[in-house]
């Protein structure tokens, strides 16, 4: 995403939250979007949509593997 679409979109998405961000504010969360922008697309790319969820995960310890269910 170029500088003028991803601020447009950063200042439209804090909008909608009812927050204002100076141009410091803007400046990181286009860092952090160019840092991990790629790595987040390529996740979504991957499709989980067949995968079934951990029955009981608990997001304080690492995932079971099927043999420790």
């Amino acid at each position: 995403m170029t500088g003028d679409r991803s601020r447009d979109y950063i200042e439209s998405g804090l909008a909608t939250l009812g927050l204002d961000a100076g141009e410091d504010e803007i400046a990181v969360i286009q860092a952090v979007h160019a840092i991990y922008s790629p790595a987040l697309d390529a996740l979504m790319a991957e499709g989980f949509d067949g995968s079934t969820p951990e029955p009981g995960a608990d997001m304080s310890r690492p995932p079971m593997a099927a043999s420790e269910r």
